[in-house]
């Protein structure tokens, strides 16, 4: 993190949050401070407290805190001049499905006082931005899963906020749209600070910041490349014909944590701490050769077993 952004105050800081569903502890003591403008990433499995996480921030739950700010805004008081400063997609479609378009945008516009030329400007540009432009007289509710997203988005975007809060927005988006989705937030990467849960690896790697949750509690926070040097891991990968083979072969060897085919290679991953050094475990891997192993390689630790490795390190 850069020296300036380290000098910003926090958009986010939550001290001993907490938040509970009748006799369900949803969120379990956090503390997270995020400052700057990025893409923030909340991750973990579903049930994780995610989406509690996001509805949070967004002041829309009462919770109980030490600390509890976002935007310099109290979550525990007065909520009302924090909205006005951010931009929220929940996981379901909640604009009007019976307006257009075009009236959807008008509609935020007016409750935000944006003034006509710059709605025009802004809703212009977004628009066009989304190639929603030829449906802005369409309904919403007539729209595709993806325009209906990215429509979302760009209403979320037209007051142009401090703080974009957005709740799995590429969930069951066809591979286009999410792509659009994605380049359109990487673009404002740069202008305010993002924070977007998801399920998608490669949407997590691409994250400048990661918030790794499960149960309810933060497990972990930090860039993708901390989060990989964090784990307990080294990540290995075996080439032959019987990739099922070479896994359970591999299982054998007393230091191996995982192994298991993957198309035509096999994935095998091994405990740092338990490690005899990658030398010795690619020589191991190649002496395989009753299981057919014609290669070996180690691999940099990636986020798929860093995510996994972060879900064994959350079981008590």
């Amino acid at each position: 993190m850069s020296g300036a952004q380290e000098r910003t105050e926090p958009v986010v800081r939550l001290r001993g949050l907490h938040k509970r569903f009748h006799e369900c502890l949803a969120l379990a003591d956090l503390d997270l401070e995020l400052r700057g403008a990025q893409i923030v990433g909340v991750v973990g499995p579903d049930g994780a407290g995610k989406t509690t996480l996001i509805r949070t921030l967004a002041g829309l739950l009462e919770i109980e805190a030490t600390e509890a700010e976002v935007l310099g805004h109290d979550l525990r008081g007065d909520v009302r001049p924090l909205k006005r400063e951010l931009g929220y997609v929940p996981q379901a479609f909640s604009l009007h499905r019976e307006l257009s378009v075009a009236e959807n945008l008008r509609f935020t516009a007016r409750l935000h006082h944006i003034p006509t030329a710059t709605f025009a400007e802004r809703a212009g540009r977004l628009l066009e931005r989304t190639s929603l432009r030829p449906f802005a007289d369409r309904p919403a509710g007539a729209l595709s899963g993806g325009m209906k997203q990215k429509l979302a988005i760009i209403n979320a975007l037209l007051p142009e906020p401090r703080l974009l809060l957005l709740d799995e927005p590429t969930a069951g988006v066809d591979v286009v749209a999410r792509a659009e989705i994605w380049n359109m937030l990487a673009e404002r990467r740069n202008d305010m600070m993002i924070v977007i849960s998801t399920s998608y690896l490669d949407e997590t790697a691409a994250c400048e910041r990661l918030v790794y949750l499960d149960g309810g509690r933060l497990v972990a926070d930090g860039t993708p490349a901390e989060l990989r040097a964090s784990v307990d891991l080294e990540l290995y990968r075996a080439w032959g014909p019987d990739c099922r083979g070479i896994a359970r072969r591999a299982r054998r060897l007393e230091y191996v944590a995982s192994s298991h085919a993957s198309g035509v290679s096999t994935r095998i991953e091994v405990r740092r701490s338990h490690s005899p050094g990658p030398t010795h475990v690619l020589r191991d891997l190649a002496a395989l050769r009753g299981a057919g192993v014609t290669m070996v390689e180690e691999l940099p630790v990636d986020m798929e077993a860093t995510l996994l490795a972060l879900a064994r390190r959350s079981i008590p």
